[in-house]
């Protein structure tokens, strides 16, 4: 790991510490909320604002809160939906002045939401829920600014926003969804509740852990994925009760490293069968369900399972359950549909003759697993 910063005055000083190219500038810093206020007034004169309601009681954001130009988004009650973006949309196109910047404020959820405002800001031709999938032709929207305060997901930097549809969940997966600037500053995650600093954690562990065992994924993904899973473990096999910075530093380490390693690197088995346990619930976070996931892929990432066995524990924290969140065997074929329909996953962990193994029988008794859980 040749570059990685481990404390914030490193952190503040930091040179790249991904190899993999990126479309995102990178700014650490000791001040985020300060530097963001100094850099959009220089390079934006129209910015707009989607913040996540939770950090309101923050003394650190009120500046942000005090805007008029923004939408105050609850990311506790929902990941970003469809018609979230829809809202938002319209609601701009409403106004005096269009932005010439959407910041993302908060964890993967609301900076997902502001991408998406953004590509379907310049893409009025359809709702959003149409611009679902890969390789579908989109025009370039304002530039994205992301202020995270949370680490794990990698959001910050990849060219996807991950959206609740009518249907389906599913990324708008396309380049123009990546942000154009990330303030990374590892002290404004001080508010996060321990449950969320340890999930995120999770599921940058799940997300590097499964890229290194890809059949698809490029040598610099996979090399910048190894540096996150040593720097994810050391994060999760640690006491997360109580805030530590230099914890802080090696998540946002980490987290940029997850989503350097999506530009090149592609999740597998356990990510398919997440989607299907998220479209069974819609309150169910991304990283618990690839957690409970985890759990029930024991045949097909042993080592995975080890790994979350321990570092729940080593953390205090109960197995994480399908049952929990309202899913149950109404849902079995529902979930099975959506799973068999991740393509680009099961491919990326079994290779081209995936559909030797990933039969219906195959994916049901994975969703058994979970469910008995």
């Amino acid at each position: 790991m040749p570059n990685e910063p481990m404390t914030i005055k490193e952190f503040k000083n930091a040179r790249p510490w991904w190899r993999t190219k990126i479309l995102t500038e990178i700014i650490p810093s000791g001040d985020g909320v300060g530097d963001l206020f100094k850099l959009l007034k220089e390079r934006a004169e129209f910015p707009f604002f989607i913040i996540d309601e939770i950090l309101k009681p923050q003394v650190s954001f009120a500046a942000i809160f005090a805007k008029n130009e923004k939408y105050v988004f609850d990311a506790s009650y929902s990941e970003p939906r469809t018609q979230d973006v829809d809202r938002v949309v319209s609601l701009l196109r409403a106004g005096k002045h269009m932005p010439d910047a959407v910041v993302g404020i908060g964890g993967g959820s609301t900076m997902d939401l502001a991408k998406a405002v953004s590509i379907c800001l310049a893409n009025p031709a359809k709702p959003s829920a149409d611009y679902q999938g890969y390789g579908l032709e989109m025009a370039r929207g304002v530039d994205i600014w992301v202020l995270p305060t949370l680490f794990g997901t990698g959001a910050e930097l990849t060219p996807i926003a991950v959206l609740r549809g009518p249907e389906k969940k599913l990324g708008i997966n396309n380049s123009h969804t990546a942000p154009a600037v990330a303030i990374i500053d590892p002290a404004l995650t001080y508010g996060a509740r321990k449950f969320n600093r340890f999930y995120a954690m999770m599921d940058s562990f799940f997300h590097h852990y499964e890229i290194t065992m890809s059949k698809t994924s490029e040598s610099d993904a996979v090399l910048d994925s190894l540096d996150g899973l040593q720097i994810a473990r050391e994060v999760l096999s640690a006491d997360l009760s109580v805030f530590d910075i230099n914890v802080a530093v090696k998540s946002a380490v980490a987290s940029v490293l997850g989503g350097s390693s999506t530009i090149g690197g592609r999740v597998g088995a356990s990510h398919a069968i997440s989607y299907g346990l998220s479209n069974a619930s819609p309150y169910l976070p991304h990283s618990v369900a690839v957690t409970i996931s985890m759990l029930a892929c024991r045949d097909v990432y042993d080592d995975g399972w080890d790994n979350a066995i321990s570092f729940l524990e080593a953390n205090g924290m109960p197995r994480p359950t399908a049952r929990a969140y309202g899913i149950n065997e109404s849902h079995m074929n529902r979930m099975i549909k959506t799973a068999m329909g991740m393509e680009k996953l099961w491919l990326s962990h079994f290779g081209e003759n995936y559909r030797d193994t990933v039969t219906e029988e195959f994916v049901r008794d994975i969703y058994r697993r979970a469910l008995l859980a």
